[in-house]
């Protein structure tokens, strides 16, 4: 479960976000949408513990992600699937290389993260990119190999800032196809959109539509998710030391 409550982020002298309570549950899929500079990938970043809200609660599986020392954030973020705007790659190494990366933080064995992240790549067709350099690609694939990684080896939390970008319909409904498969297996996914077709299309796959205008976020129609439970979360030490 993902859960925010009454997180506010000020900007520039300016409120950005506005008490936003929002909750995700296990095997749900969530759409965020809203326009430019709507506080989406502010919201996304929170979430996933790579900022820190100026005041409100961040919690995954009742942990208090506010309330962690600094380095319990890597067990954090090895639970969390996150998907950049702009995704990005360390250059010089295969897309293949890429996805891998974060299976040998977590200290998976290589042959068992190469078939992984094989897998992550097909979820989304993208099989074909696995030995491209990742400063070849065009933003599209560069996207699909973002998606694949943060597929790889089936995180409990999925945080995507809008997976249809630059997207074909036929890539599209990959991903989308990937996402229910990720949360029929009891996984929290939560995409930021603005891409008014892919948000109508995950609805009637069973996602759940909320809005983000002037730092609030809306209330969509009541949760449905795609499948009940859970899975679990990595543990770190809590401490009153707040986020840097």
């Amino acid at each position: 479960m993902l859960r925010l409550t009454a997180v506010t982020l000020r900007h520039q002298g300016q409120t950005v976000l506005d008490a936003v309570t929002m909750e995700a549950r296990a095997g749900e899929l969530l759409v965020v949408e809203g326009g430019r500079a709507a506080g989406k990938t502010l919201l996304l970043e929170i979430a996933g513990a790579r900022r820190r809200p100026d005041s409100g609660t961040v919690c995954i599986a009742d942990h208090d992600l506010t309330a962690l020392q600094r380095d319990s954030l890597p067990f954090v973020r090895r639970n969390v699937g996150f998907v950049e705007s702009q995704p990005w790659f360390v250059s010089g190494m295969s897309v293949l290389d890429n996805v891998m990366l974060v299976l040998g933080a977590r200290d998976e064995p290589v042959d068992w993260a190469r078939e992984a992240a094989l897998r992550a790549l097909g979820k989304v067709g993208a099989v074909g990119l696995a030995m491209a350099r990742t400063e070849t690609l065009c933003s599209s694939a560069r996207r699909l190999a973002g998606i694949a990684r943060a597929l790889a080896g089936s995180p409990p939390v999925l945080l995507l800032d809008d997976p249809s970008a630059s997207l074909t319909a036929a890539d599209t409904g990959a991903v989308l196809s990937a996402l229910l498969g990720a949360v029929a297996s009891g996984a929290v996914a939560v995409c930021a959109s603005a891409d008014g077709a892919f948000t109508s299309a995950a609805v009637r796959a069973g996602a759940r539509r909320l809005r983000l205008e002037g730092g609030r976020l809306l209330a969509g129609p009541m949760p449905m998710s795609v499948v009940t439970g859970g899975r679990a979360f990595d543990r770190p030490s809590a401490s009153r030391e707040a986020l840097p």
